[in-house]
């Protein structure tokens, strides 16, 4: 079975613009508890896995890479309406 991330809830942590540029970091919880901070600013977007569980497709405890693969999935579920 695949891993299928499904966002349920995302808070805005920081917001942070200057001259030409916006960098937004949003904490998005996904269905199965796991916490991730997704960055976004001019076209980049990086996400990590916050400490707080196991990563649910490793297993492990520390930090891993394993959600890079999901970004845009993951982006693509975070609206900004939706940012608390």
């Amino acid at each position: 079975m695949t891993y299928q991330p499904l966002v349920k809830s995302v808070v805005l942590s920081t917001q942070t613009k200057s001259n030409d540029t916006e960098l937004v970091q949003l904490i998005v919880t996904l269905q199965d508890a796991t916490q991730l901070r997704l960055i976004r600013g001019d076209g980049i977007k990086s996400i990590t896995r916050l400490l707080t569980n196991p990563c649910p497709i490793c297993r492990k405890d520390f930090y891993c890479k394993c959600f890079d693969r999901f970004v845009e999935e993951i982006d693509g579920q975070v609206e900004e309406k939706d940012w608390k």
